[in-house]
């Protein structure tokens, strides 16, 4: 593909299904790189009208805005690049955003991490993610010739060893919550969805006719709503390879739908679960919504992922082999599933106990 060039307009050309494009300001070399020529073409014209910083001159934030949008955006799913920025913004602009890219030091980052991450205990992952984004971004800076080491290489984030306690509801919870949202024809009619199959919120506000067999009693699994920018935008792949899936449903589920699909004159490619201006329900509305349900059941608040985790335990609870389990919930790994729901594996360690003590 040829490039498009003009005298201090830079250049533009296709690089695979990518456009990309190019321009020197004050003697530094810029790029950029979109899904469309339009894009790039825009951020062409936007770096023309904009101060160039010197290496000297960028400062924390400039510098890994500047990384998430050249170098880490073309490469990720949307929502991995919007879980990016606001761990940037939540923890690392507040503390260091103002202070210039070449003063930082490792010593500077060790010194730092305790009050980014104050006042709330985080998972081992948020740490894991955050340190790998600070750790790639500083590199990015080093390739650029902005600095000359990169102060988070050997950087040790905090650890969570506190063993993660799953919230699920008990089974005389979960049946409360199945008898009063089944005849719902509202939004309680997403929570037993949501607790009747094991899927996950962003998969099941998403999910359109198309992707129910009714007749073979299944459900297909294949995108997935995220939040961006205080709106809803919905991807045509879920939260890892293994989250495409095929489902299978229970004769009560499948007459659930049954139900719903009646109302619908033509329900092909419509939503399953619209709220009632028929669009994708807001995620925080549901969130609202379920804190009012649990109080009319007179049951604890424990977030919708409960219902997820519900479902899951009353399906290992009932002798379901884990690798089955692991597939429908579209876990990476029977490992993650076993890890996860390790309280319920205590459990039938102690009936195993009471079981091989006739043996002893």
């Amino acid at each position: 593909m040829g490039r498009t060039k003009g005298s201090g307009a830079g250049s533009v050309y296709k690089r695979g299904n990518k456009w990309r494009g190019q321009i020197t300001v004050d003697g530094v070399r810029l790029s950029h790189t979109a899904d469309k020529k339009k894009d790039v073409l825009d951020w062409i014209a936007q770096v023309r009208n904009k101060p160039v910083l010197r290496p000297s001159e960028y400062t924390v934030r400039d510098w890994f805005e500047k990384y998430f949008e050249e170098c880490f955006r073309p490469k990720v799913r949307p929502n991995t690049y919007y879980g990016g920025l606001r761990l940037m913004n939540a923890h690392l602009y507040p503390i260091l955003g103002d202070v210039l890219l070449q003063d930082v030091t490792t010593d500077m980052l060790k010194k730092s991490l305790p009050e980014m991450f104050s006042g709330k205990e985080y998972s081992d992952g948020t740490y894991r993610v955050f340190k790998t984004r600070l750790k790639d971004g500083f590199e990015y800076a080093v390739q650029q010739n902005i600095i000359r080491t990169n102060p988070a290489d050997k950087l040790l984030v905090p650890r969570n060893d506190r063993t993660k306690i799953i919230e699920a509801y008990t089974a005389e919870e979960h049946k409360k919550i199945v008898d009063y949202c089944r005849g719902s024809n509202g939004i309680d009619r997403v929570y037993y969805f949501l607790i009747t199959t094991g899927v996950r919120v962003g998969e099941a506000i998403c999910l359109t006719w198309d992707d129910v067999n009714l007749e073979k009693g299944y459900i297909d699994i294949n995108k997935t709503a995220i939040k961006v920018n205080g709106g809803i935008s919905v991807q045509n792949h879920p939260k890892t390879g293994q989250s495409v899936r095929r489902i299978y449903l229970s004769e009560n589920t499948v007459g659930f739908l049954k139900r719903l699909k009646v109302y619908e004159e033509k329900p092909d490619g419509k939503l399953v679960l619209p709220n009632r201006n028929g669009n994708i329900y807001n995620v925080s509305t549901l969130r609202v919504h379920w804190m009012k349900t649990c109080t009319k059941l007179n049951i604890p608040y424990k977030g919708m992922h409960a219902l997820r985790h519900s479902w899951a335990t009353r399906a290992l609870e009932g002798k379901v082999d884990i690798q089955t389990v692991s597939k429908m919930l579209g876990h990476k790994s029977v490992a993650t599933t076993m890890d996860i729901y390790q309280s319920v594996f205590s459990e039938q360690k102690k009936e195993a106990a009471k079981i091989m003590n006739q043996f002893a």
